[in-house]
């Protein structure tokens, strides 16, 4: 009976109640979003799988929703090499997946992995998996007889195999905006320039209004009326040719004049309320201050200096790899 050289108990685990944790500096993304390529909300990353040989990352767990995309509600296995992080939100997008294919990605069920599943999942990816399958069984007859003759940790050598293509780059990691705690540090040196400029404020004015207001007058004036005053004489004498022509019917009307206060009101500019403003100028000293980065740079040439201080980088982060994989100490780091 040939013998199946790969051991899913022992080569793929969960992470979640494991020994293993992300390694300091690399985004751990359970819990973030998955989006497509157009923004569109595919669903959740529920876990991530590692390889506990190479201890890295090898799929993802997405927790399908079917409000967007009319996708089934389930639990699918995706490559970690399929994903892309967001440049600052805490998004994962799978710029490369289609509906079709999360269609056709076998349902994951928690704790069950094997090469079956492993399978099933790259096919559904096309031309990734197809070449990387392609690759890993052309290999997979010849490990399989020096598995059998020669002891040593071949299986981890044929999983190296297995997984060595694009469907398994940790290479988006490893781009997260993220710098890595083994990373260059800069530090940046700021100057503060005082600016001043001016503005105008109020601080007072004048406000003028006008009213109208009445007073009485009194002016004293001579008029003038007259009167017809009528006197009868008594005389005795002999009448006179005038008076006899006189004497006839007639009328005499003498009317009488009378002057009445006439009043009329001029209106006069008496004075007039100007308003002007006089500008003056005046200097005045500023006083502020202003901060600016001084770096003092020490050169450690002391030997006891060095060793203390790559003491304490082993102590903030314990057998690191170089290749940003996962770390093993009580609580091994991913």
């Amino acid at each position: 009976m040939e013998r199946d050289y790969f051991n899913p108990q022992s080569h793929l685990q969960e992470l979640g109640g494991s020994d293993y944790e992300i390694v300091d500096g690399q985004p751990n993304i359970k819990g973030w979003t998955v989006k497509n390529q157009q923004g569109q909300t595919i669903g959740e990353v529920e876990e991530l799988i590692f390889d506990t040989n190479s201890r890295k990352v090898r799929y993802m767990v997405v927790d399908l929703e079917g409000s967007v995309l009319d996708l089934e509600p389930r639990d699918v296995l995706v490559p970690i090499g399929m994903a892309q992080l967001h440049d600052s939100d805490d998004d994962v997008i799978l710029p490369s997946v289609t509906v079709e294919q999360f269609r056709a990605l076998p349902t994951y069920e928690k704790g069950h992995f094997g090469r079956e599943v492993e399978d099933s999942v790259r096919n559904v990816f096309g031309s990734l998996g197809a070449a990387a399958a392609g690759a890993a069984a052309a290999v997979t007859g010849a490990a399989h007889n020096v598995a059998d003759a020669v002891t040593g940790d071949h299986d981890h050598d044929r999983d190296r195999d297995y997984y060595n293509n694009d469907l398994y780059s940790d290479q988006a990691f490893r781009q997260r905006r993220t710098p890595s705690a083994e990373g260059d540090k800069t530090i940046p040196i700021i100057e503060e320039n005082l600016e001043i400029e001016k503005r105008e404020v109020e601080k007072g004015g004048v406000h003028v209004s006008s009213r109208i207001v009445e007073q009485p007058v009194e002016e004293h004036v001579r008029l003038r009326e007259e009167r017809v005053v009528v006197e009868r004489n008594p005389v005795n004498r002999p009448a006179t040719d005038a008076d006899l022509n006189s004497f006839k019917e007639g009328e005499i009307e003498l009317t009488e004049h009378a002057e009445v206060p006439v009043v009329n009101k001029e209106a006069r500019v008496v004075e007039e309320v100007s308003l002007e403003k006089d500008v003056e100028e005046r200097d005045e000293v500023i006083k502020e201050t202003v901060r600016s980065t001084e770096v003092d740079v020490d050169r450690l040439d002391d030997t006891s200096d060095r060793d203390r201080l790559d003491a304490d980088r082993d102590r903030l982060s314990p057998n690191r790899n170089r290749d940003g994989g996962l770390d093993n100490d009580n609580s091994t780091r991913i």
